[in-house]
Order: C-alpha cells, then structure tokens, then sequence
C-alpha cells in the first residue's frame, strides 16, 4: 500500500512557513512592519552598524564589547560604559570614516561594578514600555549605565518620544534618562 500526501496542503504549509514573517506575532511586534524608516534605509543603518563593530572587534574584541553601536538613518550612536578614552577615541574616529555614516554622537559614561544592578533595571525599564498601552515601544533600545537610561530607536512621534522618557523616568532605581529618539514628525 502506498501513502501520499496530497500536493496542496502541502504547498500551503511550505507558503506559510515562507512568509511566516507576515503571519506571526513576531514579524508584527520585531520586524520592519514596526520600524519608521524604508527597508533600504534600515539595510543601510545596519550595514554601517555592522562595518563599524566589525572595525572595533578588529582592534580589540574585548574593548568592543563595551561600545554599542546603533545607526538610525545614518546618525551613528556609540554608547557605552569605557574607561579606555583612547578606544573612545578609536571608535568615533572609525565611525566618522565609515562610508555611510553621516553623523556621529557618542555617549561613554565610566565603568563600574553596577552590571547586575543594571542588568536588573534594563528589565524593570523594558518591562514599564512594553506594558504602556499608548506607546509603541518595540522599536526603542536602551543600555543602562550605573543606574543611567538611554534610549535610542525610531519612533512614530514626538509624543511618543517625551512619553517613553516619562516612562523610563518613572521607574524606580532610574537616576537620569538620556534620549536619542527619533521620530519623522
């Protein structure tokens, strides 16, 4: 006895699993759909991101680590907790020559021994966000420094801007907020 599948089930399954960005939550929640730039402009974003952690890695894989770097619309952000100036120095030198990058700003607070402390407010943050029913929070990024927030993303609004740094502010344990939110409006 021979068994067989009948071809158009399985095609519908194989045309799902191929968009499943369309169809599941997380295309709707993490994926472009809720980005306020074009594809192209958040291919670009990454691939200068992506050239320039991979010039800090180059240099000094353990230094890189502590230099996150975000792009939105060309305007490069390195944040971070270093106390090496000269790596500083580096990283916004090897920003500014990567082909692409039209600004940068860097924010480098000193390290301290805050990281779990930290670790544990990032969520707190996060958490306070996510769960505010008047902003969408998906896109925004934060890094916490010794009790510091910063966020950084592409939001839809002004509004939605001063709202997240309200949120953040309001969280306990949070001792100065930082805003690199950029909205098109």
């Amino acid at each position: 006895m021979r068994y067989y599948t009948p071809l158009g089930p399985t095609l519908l399954i194989l045309c799902l699993a191929f968009s499943s960005l369309a169809w599941t939550p997380w295309g709707a929640i993490y994926g472009s759909a809720r980005d306020e730039r074009s594809v192209g402009d958040q291919a670009a974003d990454k691939k200068i991101s992506l050239s320039i952690k991979g010039k800090l890695a180059d240099k000094d894989s353990k230094m890189a680590l502590k230099v996150h770097v975000y792009c939105f619309l060309k305007h490069v952000y390195l944040v971070g907790a270093i106390n090496d100036q000269s790596f500083q120095a580096f990283a916004v030198k090897t920003a500014k020559g990567t082909e692409g990058a039209k600004r940068v700003t860097d924010y480098f607070k000193p390290e301290t021994d805050t990281t779990s402390d930290d670790l544990k407010l990032a969520a707190k943050v996060r958490t306070e966000l996510i769960g505010n029913g008047d902003l969408s929070s998906t896109q925004i990024e934060q890094e916490v420094m010794n009790g510091e927030v910063v966020l950084l993303g592409m939001i839809r609004s002004k509004a939605d801007a001063a709202l997240a740094v309200k949120v953040a502010k309001g969280v306990k344990g949070v001792r100065k907020v930082t805003s690199f939110l950029i909205s098109p409006k």
